[in-house]
């Protein structure tokens, strides 16, 4: 198996219908709107993008997060960079913005493989549309520590299904704690829209070595 060849493979996959929801409820810990229903919601829900980035080489994929400051009703969270799109902007070039914005990422540094399925959030009454990357040069991040507490890269063997666990947790935008779904890394939790994103890109991930393996 060469992880080194998963960009390649993933940029053609992503032109044929993607596990959405099905990856999306592997670990969702309550039921949302679909993205068809989200769209006739009263008030209509706002749009935002974000990048999940890879990194990859002979042996291993890696995904980077960011750890969200403690600010506003998802703050604290282990998501990725991104956010509200601007008028007249493309959920690529706001997701590419907000990387430079938030991380210090330029948009020369990876290429664009293409768009997963979007995921409405809603505490926040958003749709979020996630874009994939590849990246190829890493330069020194530059954290905007008014947004962000800390970046980090975890492989993509330690975010599969097997690794979803449920435990009480502390919903910022609910004020309560509640028993939910989500994934221990780095000290943290992954849970919600995010967990939810990557585990479409763990289904891919799994379906890539099936076929590789086979």
């Amino acid at each position: 198996m060469h992880a080194s060849l998963f960009s390649t493979w993933i940029k053609q996959r992503i032109q044929h219908p993607l596990p959405g929801a099905d990856a999306h409820g592997t670990i969702w810990s309550y039921p949302r709107n679909s993205f068809e229903d989200a769209l006739q919601l009263d008030p209509p829900p706002r749009h935002s993008a974000v990048n999940l980035i890879l990194k990859e080489s002979t042996k291993s994929i890696e995904l980077g997060f960011i750890v969200r400051s403690d600010f506003g009703i998802h703050g604290g969270q282990v998501a990725f960079p991104g956010g509200k799109t601007n008028p007249g902007e493309s959920y690529e070039e706001c997701a590419n913005r907000e990387t430079e914005e938030e991380i210090g990422i330029l948009p020369d540094s990876y290429f664009h493989l293409g768009a997963l399925s979007p995921v409405f959030i809603p505490p926040s009454n958003m749709l979020v549309f996630p874009m994939l990357k590849l990246i190829h040069k890493q330069d020194p991040l530059t954290l905007d520590s008014r947004e962000i507490e800390d970046f980090f890269w975890v492989e993509i063997a330690a975010l599969m299904p097997a690794k979803i666990i449920e435990k009480e947790h502390y919903l910022k935008a609910f004020d309560t704690t509640r028993l939910i779904k989500g994934i221990p890394i780095e000290n943290h939790f992954l849970w919600g829209a995010s967990a939810m994103i990557t585990q479409e890109l763990c289904h891919l991930w799994q379906e890539y070595l099936n076929e590789t393996r086979s």
